[in-house]
């Protein structure tokens, strides 16, 4: 993750444009755009006047770097989405597979969040659980096609009981963003068995469990930041034969400063 990402992150938390964000902190809206594009990078110094201006604070501290989680995001993301969904669904595990394949219809307004995001985008993290958590608009107009194309049965507020089986827990702002339209600036097209279902964008998914309360939001922030990493380190890596997405990690390990 670089620095660019942060200030992204912090102003759609802000809910700012970037020619917003520029007259606060007094820069062009372009030098903006360039270091959330990675086509400038942003200083430290210009992180944390960003986030000032986002009302945040940059919270910062050093730690030993864990690359044990790579290797295995690696081998993940050389898989097809709803593989990687089958492969952290723990034995007997309730399948969000099929939740996932009913939710390409484009009629109904959906945003993939969560656990099933963080797997769809490849992090290495089991799931625990019998849910699919998404963000739908705001009012009926979000709700009621919902409800009509899963003919699911309300159990608590924003919880819905599957004839299937499973839970469907839905959100209209999930912490961090303002809603559905927020997230859908970012959202990825991921292919699942022939459909394609929208799933929050990575950065969107790190600045909810930032802004959560959760007390696996922490943990599941670093899953998001390592798939990041490794996204990084392949693109970094360009080999004159194709390797796997596991070779391609293990090629640029090769190249950096031995973790203690």
């Amino acid at each position: 993750m670089f620095g660019g990402d942060l200030i992204l992150m912090a102003r759609r938390r802000a809910h700012l444009t970037q020619r917003e964000l520029a007259q606060r902190i007094g820069c062009r809206q372009a030098t903006i755009a360039r270091w959330e594009r990675g086509d400038r990078l942003a200083s430290y110094e210009d992180v944390q006047n960003a986030a000032a201006a986002c009302g945040l604070a940059l919270d910062v501290h050093l730690t030993r770097e864990d690359r044990s989680w790579w290797p295995q995001i690696a081998a993940q993301l050389d898989c097809e989405p709803a593989q990687r969904v089958r492969r952290l669904t723990p034995p007997g595990g309730f399948d969000a597979v099929p939740v996932l394949q009913a939710l390409t219809d484009p009629r109904l307004p959906a945003i993939v969040l969560g656990e099933v995001a963080g797997a769809l985008h490849g992090w290495p993290l089991v799931l625990d659980g019998d849910a699919v958590e998404i963000c739908t608009k705001a009012g009926e107009s979000g709700m009621g096609p919902l409800v009509a194309g899963f003919e699911a049965r309300e159990i608590a507020e924003g919880v819905y009981e599957l004839p299937s089986g499973g839970r469907l827990i839905v959100t209209e702002a999930p912490p961090g963003t303002s809603g559905f339209s927020d997230l859908a600036r970012g959202t990825e097209p991921v292919e699942v068995d022939g459909g394609t279902v929208r799933v929050a964008g990575l950065l969107d998914l790190l600045r909810i469990a930032d802004a959560s309360s959760d007390s696996d939001a922490r943990r599941h922030a670093l899953a998001y930041g390592a798939v990041l990493d490794v996204q990084c380190a392949q693109r970094q890596t360009r080999p004159a034969r194709e390797l796997s997405s596991e070779e391609r990690v293990e090629a640029w390990l090769t190249h950096q400063a031995p973790v203690a």
